[in-house]
């Protein structure tokens, strides 16, 4: 028989029950010498092509998965999936916008298609923008409004990249083109309004971009101002609600002027006067205040009727602080905090709980240990942690909760403790834990320092960004391992002394000006900031945390922080019997494997200590990174 006939044949369902069951057994080799087969004998046979590509991933042959793949996509070039799968692939080469094109091209093709919004919102967080493209804005409208794909503040940068390349608002930020009068403001909130993609990232995010920040600093004071005198119009109110919700979301880190506190101030007084009157506010009045001054605080915020017809402004702004004041009643508490240092760490959260977030990235299907561990490629001292069915999961310091959601989501069958300092981040993460459905999630307020108390051990601890801000860090940690089964898993998130200097140098200018942590001296410091031209400076508003109050706080005012080396981090290490496993941060390994091309180079800390001296901002967020317990 010629192999042209057998194009339109297909293999025997036991050759590819038999090629499914390698693949689901994890037996990648035998797998692919299978799909190789069948492929030689129907070279267009979709399932087997899809498979083969599959298995020479697993099997670290990227570039002949890449080949594979490209070819299934011309034999079948309407097929979402195939054209997903091309997008992880060139993400795994690097290959960063091929692989947005290709996750866009699939979601084109499957508006639908859950799996293709996930891998997007993994690649396009480290995207960059050079020119303007309509046509994206409806997949990223979707993949932002519809499930929890991505973290928005992840993927900010990237898309303000891509609405700044928009020529409406490019002609919008030009400074001249400012609105200084209430017709010209007219025209603005017309010409935003059809800016759907602006608004929606505004509700959920801070905008990290400076120059769109003047642009709706100066909107807001113009709105003030003029007040009285402009229409409420439908434009203008949803314009106003979404400046609300955005100022809430960055927890009004914008600076304002005296004459706008004035006018705040007058606008207060003249909202409390209505009300004694047994009126109700105008909404435009109310959503101008909300963009300066939190509703919540107000007492008279449960009287205001003006906002039934805008729920998201008044869930957003009223009801889920609310909710949060009940829930802080209620949370149950391990040991009173006595340390000094946790007492000023519980301070800070306790005003400012870090980060306020609305959505997060949620795993779409829960995996195993052992998939968690292939996928992470750890290596393990002993591989008997894989073996274990339902993990019991503690989160030592959970913040307002994203770790710990995504840890409950993540992990199959994990029952999670989540334990931190802060009764209101605590409250924050149980409102959102509980509005997501999330149920094998366990909150309590404790001190590291204080967990021993717990008398329970757990299979897997996972502590981020947490340990730098103890007065000891090492003493926390040991804690931590104490509670680790032999063989269980640990993920740790530290501050980098390299990666933070720009952030020290910071640090101590606001020690030498003795500058303080009230919201004004935070927002002052920040402005002064903003228009410095010193290039550590300027590097820190190019991060995210610039634009958030809570986050800024973290960053830079935090009343407790160390820094590390890899091999001080190294000396922990052994000190604590535990093995280093592997950094978690794939485009870090992919970079350091261009240096150091052996296997066995990958855990080895002292030639990553080395990468690190070459390349220092390399772990400029932290090193986050698995170990494991001997």
């Amino acid at each position: 028989m010629n192999k042209s006939h057998n194009n339109f044949l297909k293999p025997s369902e036991k050759q590819l029950v038999n090629l499914l069951e390698l693949y689901k057994t994890g037996r990648y080799l035998d797998a692919e010498k299978l799909a190789i087969s069948i492929t030689q004998e129907f070279p267009q046979h979709q399932f087997t092509l899809k498979l083969l590509t599959a298995t020479l991933r697993q099997n670290g042959k990227i570039k002949e998965a890449l080949i594979v793949c490209q070819k299934t996509v011309k034999l079948f070039p309407l097929d979402a999936e195939v054209h997903s799968n091309l997008g992880v692939l060139l993400r795994d080469l690097g290959r960063l916008g091929e692989s947005c094109s290709a996750f866009f091209e699939a979601i084109n093709l499957n508006p639908n298609f859950d799996n293709a919004y996930t891998n997007l919102s993994i690649v396009i967080k480290d995207v960059r923008f050079n020119s303007s493209n309509i046509k994206l804005y409806a997949p990223l409208i979707k993949m932002l409004s519809n499930g929890n794909f991505v973290r928005p503040n992840d993927i900010a940068h990237s898309i303000v990249s891509l609405l700044k390349h928009d020529p409406l608002i490019k002609n919008l930020l030009l400074e001249k083109n400012f609105p200084s009068s209430i017709k010209e403001l007219y025209s603005t909130i017309g010409n935003l309004h059809k800016l759907k993609l602006l608004h929606l990232l505004m509700r959920l995010c801070p905008l990290p971009d400076l120059q769109i920040e003047r642009y709706f600093k100066a909107l807001r004071s113009l709105i003030l101002i003029n007040l009285n005198d402009i229409e409420e119009s439908p434009e203008l109110i949803y314009f106003l609600s979404t400046l609300s919700i955005h100022c809430f979301t960055n927890e009004y880190i914008y600076i304002e002027k005296s004459k706008e506190t004035e006018l705040v101030k007058n606008l207060e007084n003249e909202i409390f006067q209505t009300f004694e009157q047994s009126e109700q506010p105008k909404t435009k009045k109310i959503l101008c205040l909300a963009s300066y001054r939190p509703l919540h605080k107000y007492n008279w915020c449960q009287k205001l009727d003006t906002l039934n017809n805008l729920q998201e402004v008044k869930s957003r702004l009223i009801e889920e602080p609310y909710t949060e004041k009940e829930i802080f009643k209620e949370i149950p508490k391990l040991k009173k905090v006595s340390d000094d240092v946790s007492q000023k760490v519980r301070a800070q959260y306790e005003e400012n709980p870090y980060p306020r977030w609305v959505k997060t990235g949620i795993p779409t299907t829960t995996k195993s240990i052992s998939d968690i561990c292939f996928e992470a490629n750890l290596d393990l001292h002993s591989k008997s942690i894989k073996n274990i069915i339902a993990p019991e999961i503690l989160i030592a310091g959970c913040g307002t909760g994203q770790h710990s959601i995504v840890a409950a989501s993540h992990f199959s069958n994990c029952q999670i403790t989540a334990v931190d300092l802060s009764l209101a981040s605590i409250a924050y993460a149980k409102r959102k834990s509980t509005e997501l459905g999330i149920t094998n999630l366990k909150y309590l307020q404790a001190d590291i320092l204080n967990l021993d108390q717990l008398q329970k051990k757990f299979d897997i601890i996972e502590s981020v960004g947490v340990l730098h801000h103890m007065d000891d860090p090492m003493l926390g940690w040991e804690i931590l391992t104490k509670l680790l089964r032999p063989g269980g898993l640990m993920k740790i998130g530290l501050y980098s002394e390299l990666g933070r200097q720009h952030i020290l140098k910071i640090r101590n200018e606001i020690k030498s000006m003795k500058i303080g942590t009230s919201k004004i001296e935070i927002t002052d410091f920040r402005q002064h900031l903003a228009e410095s031209n010193k290039e550590h400076h300027r590097q820190l508003t190019k991060s995210s945390e610039f634009y958030s109050l809570s986050m800024l706080r973290d960053l830079i005012f935090h009343v407790q922080e160390h820094r590390f080396t890899l091999l001080q981090i190294k000396k922990c290490l052994d000190k604590l019997g535990l093995k280093f496993c592997g950094f978690t941060n794939k485009k870090q390994i992919l970079n350091f494997r261009e240096f150091y091309r052996k296997d066995e180079d990958i855990c080895d800390l002292a030639l990553w200590h080395q990468y690190e001296n070459s390349n220092p901002n390399s772990f400029a967020g932290m090193y986050q990174f698995w170990c494991q317990k001997k």
